[in-house]
């Protein structure tokens, strides 16, 4: 029999596999096995027969951790009694959409805990570290997940757990406990992971002008964005109210009281220097003001809206006033943050950055290829919106020492971005190309028979989101395979084409965007590996289906 300690030493589920099953009236019935990558790298297999609803204390840690991030929760939490600690987890329901989830075994809190002598900010560290993979949106893949994708989620649960209130090696302790040192094949080793602890932990403490010494208690701090000053009876459903300075610098119970925050901005905000091999950390704010002379008001009431876009629909959008571009375009710095901040749902890049730079005179917009591909030609308005601020607004906000008025302004491009956003489909609906194209087969059948005319928006598979599991035949498949149909129409409007074949040998066609792969952490597509694709259909009527990418995964 496994020791409670051994157990607790196999530690907390990494990332895990995109599996499917039937979620009828609550309960869940497996249509495959739960495979997932322990905390420490170990393949784990399980049953997904054993997931059930959470507990209070798993629930009430998860909903604790949210209340520092600024973010809408976007998974459910449940309990699996096998899962050694905790994993991140993508289920199917009944509408074929994905879901995410934490499932945790509900004796993680102790086993944790005596693992590493008591210290309770372990299995908070754990559980952030999970909460991180779904924030982000990271595509987790059969087998395990991504080291790139580990040390993200590291750095998330330094930054929250700062925040929270713990010191770094309070932070760090989990892992320092439980991780081997040597790299494995989907998680790095612990030096790395302790290391990025390391960065998230320092990024929230200067964001939040602490002691950034290294031992020097956290204090659980006001956000200096607005969070809506509603106070958040149900964290799932309104945005977070902050601890406000000031709270006692000792180790809390799983359970923390949160302390409403004041309406309106509380100063000038923070931003990490762009920096391309910063480990990416989550934003936990929609507002960055490096002036801090936007109305309070109305950023509060852009706060709850961008708040409430990301809980109904997953997109995010994210606007920044800031005071230095670090030598860099508005537009290769608006990219930059994007990255960083980790703007949106990398699986189906949905997030997009606004940027305002009075001192340089520049503006830019920067998307994630979700986005990009639904608002092409629509960016030059709201590029327009923001130049109008900067000429006529501006002033008036160094004249006064505020925005006042002109803060409605401000906003007008985000808000408009957000407008359309709503009306598109961001749930990847899909999980194969077979699955995909027989739908499609199967709709033409049945307007042939019906003789009904085409409507796109009655087409089940109009563009709808996909993952393809396939190799990358060729990065120019009109030079190299010259038979392909390549649309030369959508590669100008999207970016270059790229020939797939699928394990069968099926030919796709994938439109890749410039951007893309400088967001994703797989690093650039090279020919002849294997990849998990997530991408929108473009056209389904060749003999060569046509996809939009959104991202990627390496499988081998």
């Amino acid at each position: 029999m496994t020791s409670p300690f051994l157990l607790a030493r196999r530690h907390a589920l990494g990332a895990a596999l995109a599996l499917a099953f039937a979620m009828d009236a609550g309960a869940l019935a497996p249509a495959t096995e739960l495979q997932a990558c322990a905390y420490d790298g170990q393949p784990v297999g399980l049953a997904a027969a054993g997931l059930r609803a959470a507990g209070a204390g798993g629930a009430r840690l998860v909903a604790d951790i949210m209340k520092f991030t600024g973010l809408p929760q976007n998974f459910a939490v449940l309990e699996h009694p096998k899962v050694p600690n905790a994993a991140a987890v993508i289920t199917l329901g009944p509408d074929r959409l994905p879901k995410r989830v934490i499932a945790y075994n509900p004796d993680f809190i102790a086993l944790v805990e005596r693992a590493t002598d008591g210290n309770r900010w372990a299995p908070v560290s754990v559980m952030a570290h999970e909460v991180g993979h779904h924030l982000s949106g990271h595509t987790i893949q059969p087998g395990g997940s991504q080291p790139p994708t580990e040390l993200e989620a590291d750095t998330f649960s330094g930054f929250v757990l700062y925040k929270m209130g713990a010191s770094l090696s309070d932070a760090q302790q989990a892992l320092q406990a439980l991780v081997p040192e040597a790299d494995g094949r989907t998680h790095p080793g612990r030096s790395k992971r302790v290391q990025a602890v390391a960065q998230g932990w320092r990024q929230a403490c200067l964001q939040q002008g602490g002691d950034c010494g290294g031992e020097a208690r956290a204090l659980a701090a006001a956000s200096s964005s607005a969070a809506p000053a509603t106070p958040a009876s149900n964290a799932a459903e309104n945005p977070p109210a902050l601890a406000s300075r000031g709270a006692p610098a000792t180790t809390p119970a799983p359970s923390t009281t949160i302390a409403p925050a004041p309406s309106g901005g509380v100063g000038a905000d923070r931003l990490p220097r762009p920096d391309a091999d910063a480990i990416p950390a989550k934003f936990d704010r929609f507002v960055y003001d490096a002036f801090g002379v936007l109305d309070a008001d109305e950023r509060a009431r852009v706060e709850r809206e961008m708040f409430q876009l990301a809980q109904a629909t997953g997109v995010e959008i994210v606007t920044l006033l800031v005071d230095s571009l670090h030598g860099m375009s508005a537009q290769d710095y608006a990219y930059a943050m994007l990255r960083q901040l980790r703007v949106g749902k990398l699986d189906v890049g949905n997030g997009a950055l606004v940027v305002v730079a009075p001192n340089e005179q520049q503006v830019a917009i920067a998307m994630g290829p979700g986005l990009i591909l639904e608002n092409r030609g629509m960016t030059d308005v709201d590029l327009g919106r923001l130049r109008n601020f900067l000429t006529h607004g501006w002033p008036w906000c160094i004249k006064n020492g505020n925005c006042a008025g002109w803060t409605q302004n401000f906003f007008g491009a985000s808000e408009h971005l957000a407008a359309s956003a709503k009306h598109w489909e961001w749930g990847i609906r899909y999980q194969s190309l077979d699955e995909i194209t027989q739908t499609y087969q199967q709709a033409v059948q049945a307007r042939r028979e019906t003789g009904a005319r085409y409507d796109p928006d009655q087409d089940p598979t109009w563009r709808k989101i996909a993952r393809i599991d396939a190799t990358v035949a060729s990065l120019d498949p009109a030079r190299s395979h010259p038979d392909a149909f390549v649309n030369a129409s959508h590669q100008r409007n999207v970016g270059p084409a790229v020939l797939l074949h699928t394990g069968a040998g099926a030919p796709v066609m994938l439109y890749v965007h410039p951007q893309v792969q400088a967001l994703m952490p797989a690093g650039a597509l090279r020919e002849g590996r294997r990849y998990q694709f997530v991408a929108r259909e473009s056209s389904l009527a060749n003999a060569t289906p046509q996809f939009d990418l959104l991202s990627y995964d390496r499988v081998d």
